[in-house]
């Protein structure tokens, strides 16, 4: 693997008003002969989603816990986040990419669930499509906005770097928030869009029978396939062995790859189970407009065990 180097230690991003300019930490990446155009400010954040950790600190800053990939626990902790602009600015956008990908991807579940009744394949079709759409979603997504807040867009993202000392607790309750916050925004204007909420009930992912799936099969169910995504999400998107291998330009559509592949593969299992959901904040938004909340406790129970 080709040595990471030392970059950009003078790189300062001016402040208005004329405030004294503030110093981030030094990043460390990837020698390339392509620079960012001048004054474009890279914020270190070692749980960036298809960064492979190229854009980390080269050294711990207690100022900014998450820029280092192996800060201590009580940096991690460390509450006065929460004071930092920044990270509110980034949880909105993630609220704002979760919102349009629930919206979005709500807009063709709903198109392509009657056809599981109306084909002779039955449900293998929506099944497929909707891994189909997934793949694209998630990966176009990841290169829009992994450069800015890291593209998580998904609570079980979000837990599964907090829990490896990625993204430090601040960043991670924000992100969490804005990310069921943009769901519920994202489902209701789907809701409006349709006009009734009855298209929402039966979502790819999001939906569970409880007269053929038992709280057992589904937590199994959730937190295996969970923990396949978190899997494939850190060696594909964040470690920075594979930085030469492929690099950022082909992580994104690895990592849109596993998810749809969950579930393309959950959603064939069990009858009365449409598939893995590995989102607990896409179903939280949707389910809330379905006015149907069954079983929603296993969505999060199933990320927050593969994450621990």
């Amino acid at each position: 693997m080709e040595e990471l180097g030392n970059v950009n230690d003078k790189q300062m991003h001016p402040e208005q008003n004329g405030k004294e300019l503030q110093r981030l930490p030094t990043l460390r990446h990837h020698h390339s002969a392509l620079g960012l155009p001048s004054g474009v400010e890279e914020r270190p954040f070692a749980g960036r989603i298809g960064g492979n950790q190229l854009f980390t600190a080269s050294t711990p800053d207690k100022n900014h816990p998450d820029a280092f990939g192996d800060s201590t626990w009580s940096s991690i902790l460390d509450p006065r986040g929460f004071r930092q602009l920044y990270l509110w600015k980034m949880a909105i956008i993630e609220a704002v990419g979760t919102g349009l990908q629930v919206y979005v991807g709500g807009l063709f579940a709903v198109g392509i669930l009657p056809t599981g009744t109306e084909t002779s394949v039955g449900g293998v079709f929506p099944v497929t499509y909707a891994s189909i759409v997934n793949f694209l979603l998630i990966s176009l997504f990841i290169f829009a906005a992994g450069p800015v807040s890291g593209a998580h867009f998904n609570p079980l993202i979000t837990m599964g770097t907090f829990c490896c000392k990625l993204s430090s607790l601040p960043r991670a309750v924000l992100y969490i928030v804005f990310q069921c916050i943009g769901s519920l925004v994202g489902a209701f204007l789907l809701r409006a869009s349709l006009g009734s909420k009855q298209p929402l009930i039966e979502v790819p992912g999001c939906y569970i029978d409880p007269s053929l799936i038992t709280p057992a099969q589904a937590y199994t169910l959730e937190t295996v396939t969970s923990l396949f995504v978190l899997f494939l999400a850190f060696g594909l998107g964040l470690d920075p062995r594979n930085a030469t291998a492929f690099g950022p330009a082909l992580g994104p559509f690895l990592i849109g790859m596993s998810v749809a592949l969950t579930l393309l593969g959950s959603g064939f299992a069990r009858k009365g189970y449409l598939g893995s959901s590995n989102n607990p904040a896409r179903c939280f938004g949707l389910m809330a407009a379905g006015e149907r909340f069954t079983y929603h406790y296993i969505h999060w129970c199933g990320p927050i065990t593969a994450s621990v």
